[in-house]
Protein backbone atom coordinates (compact mmCIF):
# COMPACT_ATOMS: atom_id res chain seq x y z
CA UNK A 1 0.00 0.00 0.00
CA UNK A 2 2.51 2.43 0.38
CA UNK A 3 4.03 2.04 -2.86
CA UNK A 4 0.62 3.11 -4.42
CA UNK A 5 1.10 5.71 -1.84
CA UNK A 6 4.41 6.81 -3.30
CA UNK A 7 3.01 6.04 -6.86
CA UNK A 8 0.21 8.36 -6.42
CA UNK A 9 2.08 10.86 -4.96
CA UNK A 10 4.68 10.59 -7.60
CA UNK A 11 1.97 11.19 -10.33
CA UNK A 12 0.69 14.24 -8.53
CA UNK A 13 3.93 15.61 -8.46
CA UNK A 14 4.35 14.95 -12.22
CA UNK A 15 1.18 16.74 -13.16
CA UNK A 16 2.13 19.64 -10.62
CA UNK A 17 5.41 19.92 -12.45
CA UNK A 18 4.00 19.32 -16.10
CA UNK A 19 1.58 22.18 -14.69
CA UNK A 20 4.48 24.42 -13.59
CA UNK A 21 6.32 23.84 -16.88
CA UNK A 22 3.33 24.64 -18.91
CA UNK A 23 3.19 28.01 -16.66
CA UNK A 24 6.45 29.07 -17.27
CA UNK A 25 6.21 28.05 -20.66
CA UNK A 26 2.91 30.55 -20.84
CA UNK A 27 5.44 33.03 -18.47
CA UNK A 28 7.78 33.13 -21.27
CA UNK A 29 5.23 33.60 -24.35
CA UNK A 30 3.85 36.86 -22.05
CA UNK A 31 7.17 38.10 -20.90
CA UNK A 32 8.33 37.70 -24.97
CA UNK A 33 5.23 39.35 -26.12
CA UNK A 34 6.15 41.77 -23.85
CA UNK A 35 9.50 42.32 -25.16
CA UNK A 36 8.48 42.74 -28.64
CA UNK A 37 5.91 45.45 -27.78
CA UNK A 38 8.22 46.78 -25.54
CA UNK A 39 11.18 46.92 -29.02
CA UNK A 40 8.45 47.92 -31.05
CA UNK A 41 8.02 51.11 -28.78
CA UNK A 42 11.84 51.63 -28.41
CA UNK A 43 11.57 51.62 -32.35
CA UNK A 44 8.82 54.01 -32.76
CA UNK A 45 10.22 56.62 -29.99
CA UNK A 46 13.57 56.71 -32.27
CA UNK A 47 11.75 56.88 -35.14
CA UNK A 48 9.90 60.14 -33.60
CA UNK A 49 13.51 61.41 -31.94
CA UNK A 50 15.30 61.23 -35.21
CA UNK A 51 11.62 63.18 -37.00
CA UNK A 52 12.24 65.82 -34.79
CA UNK A 53 16.06 66.16 -34.60
CA UNK A 54 15.67 66.76 -38.42
CA UNK A 55 13.10 69.00 -37.86
CA UNK A 56 14.70 70.94 -35.36
CA UNK A 57 17.91 70.98 -38.16
CA UNK A 58 15.43 72.90 -41.07
CA UNK A 59 14.09 75.02 -38.63
CA UNK A 60 17.65 76.36 -37.16
CA UNK A 61 18.22 76.56 -40.61
CA UNK A 62 15.67 78.75 -41.64
CA UNK A 63 16.33 80.88 -38.46
CA UNK A 64 19.42 81.76 -39.74
CA UNK A 65 18.41 82.42 -43.35
CA UNK A 66 15.78 84.82 -42.05
CA UNK A 67 18.27 86.12 -39.70
CA UNK A 68 21.11 86.86 -42.57
CA UNK A 69 18.38 88.01 -44.99
CA UNK A 70 17.22 90.80 -41.97
CA UNK A 71 20.89 92.01 -41.83
CA UNK A 72 21.04 92.25 -45.52
CA UNK A 73 17.53 93.75 -46.16
CA UNK A 74 18.91 96.32 -43.68
CA UNK A 75 21.16 97.77 -46.65
CA UNK A 76 18.57 98.55 -49.04
CA UNK A 77 16.10 101.37 -49.00
CA UNK A 78 12.84 101.73 -51.33
CA UNK A 79 13.76 104.05 -54.00
CA UNK A 80 11.53 106.00 -56.71
CA UNK A 81 12.27 105.02 -60.41
CA UNK A 82 9.75 107.66 -62.05
CA UNK A 83 6.73 106.77 -63.42
CA UNK A 84 5.06 105.30 -61.00
CA UNK A 85 7.36 102.45 -60.02
CA UNK A 86 9.57 101.38 -57.23
CA UNK A 87 12.95 98.73 -56.55
CA UNK A 88 14.66 98.54 -53.48
CA UNK A 89 18.01 100.07 -54.23
CA UNK A 90 21.10 99.59 -52.29
CA UNK A 91 21.43 102.40 -49.66
CA UNK A 92 24.49 105.50 -49.57
CA UNK A 93 27.63 103.30 -47.80
CA UNK A 94 25.86 100.37 -48.01
CA UNK A 95 27.75 99.21 -50.66
CA UNK A 96 30.03 96.65 -49.60
CA UNK A 97 32.05 96.57 -52.72
CA UNK A 98 28.61 95.97 -55.08
CA UNK A 99 28.18 97.85 -57.99
CA UNK A 100 24.33 99.68 -58.09
CA UNK A 101 21.62 97.28 -58.27
CA UNK A 102 17.72 97.29 -57.92
CA UNK A 103 15.85 94.23 -56.15
CA UNK A 104 12.19 93.86 -57.02
CA UNK A 105 10.26 95.17 -54.40
CA UNK A 106 7.21 92.32 -54.77
CA UNK A 107 10.51 89.42 -53.91
CA UNK A 108 11.66 91.88 -51.61
CA UNK A 109 8.57 91.90 -49.23
CA UNK A 110 8.46 87.97 -49.51
CA UNK A 111 11.85 87.42 -48.24
CA UNK A 112 13.85 86.86 -51.43
CA UNK A 113 16.78 88.63 -52.77
CA UNK A 114 16.30 88.81 -56.29
CA UNK A 115 18.22 91.27 -58.49
CA UNK A 116 16.51 92.88 -61.19
CA UNK A 117 18.50 92.43 -64.41
CA UNK A 118 18.31 95.54 -67.01
CA UNK A 119 17.04 94.50 -70.43
CA UNK A 120 16.63 96.26 -73.95
CA UNK A 121 14.02 94.82 -76.13
CA UNK A 122 13.01 95.86 -79.82
CA UNK A 123 11.17 97.16 -81.63
CA UNK A 124 11.11 100.71 -79.40
CA UNK A 125 14.35 100.18 -77.76
CA UNK A 126 12.46 99.86 -74.11
CA UNK A 127 15.12 99.64 -71.36
CA UNK A 128 13.21 96.71 -68.71
CA UNK A 129 14.04 95.89 -65.54
CA UNK A 130 13.18 92.47 -65.39
CA UNK A 131 12.97 90.03 -62.00
CA UNK A 132 13.76 86.57 -63.07
CA UNK A 133 12.15 85.29 -59.83
CA UNK A 134 8.99 86.67 -60.00
CA UNK A 135 8.56 87.74 -63.70
CA UNK A 136 7.91 92.05 -63.07
CA UNK A 137 8.95 93.86 -65.29
CA UNK A 138 9.60 97.99 -64.58
CA UNK A 139 9.94 99.69 -68.08
CA UNK A 140 12.32 102.15 -67.73
CA UNK A 141 12.03 104.32 -71.26
CA UNK A 142 9.13 103.34 -73.56
CA UNK A 143 6.49 101.22 -73.78
CA UNK A 144 5.31 97.90 -73.92
CA UNK A 145 5.21 96.35 -77.11
CA UNK A 146 2.11 93.53 -78.19
CA UNK A 147 5.96 91.41 -79.72
CA UNK A 148 7.36 92.00 -76.16
CA UNK A 149 5.56 89.15 -74.87
CA UNK A 150 7.69 86.42 -76.60
CA UNK A 151 10.46 88.08 -74.66
CA UNK A 152 8.65 87.84 -71.41
CA UNK A 153 11.19 85.30 -69.24
CA UNK A 154 8.85 82.46 -67.14
CA UNK A 155 9.54 83.23 -63.35
CA UNK A 156 11.46 80.65 -61.49
CA UNK A 157 9.23 80.23 -58.47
Amino acid sequence: MAGEVFAGLSAIKTAFDIAKGLKDIDDATRRNAAVIELQEKILSAQSEQAELIETVGKLRGRVAELEAWDADKKRYKLTDLGRGMTAYSLAAGMENGEPPHQLCAACYNEGHKSIMQKETRNPGRCVVLVCHRCGSELYLTGMRDPDHHVMKRQPRR
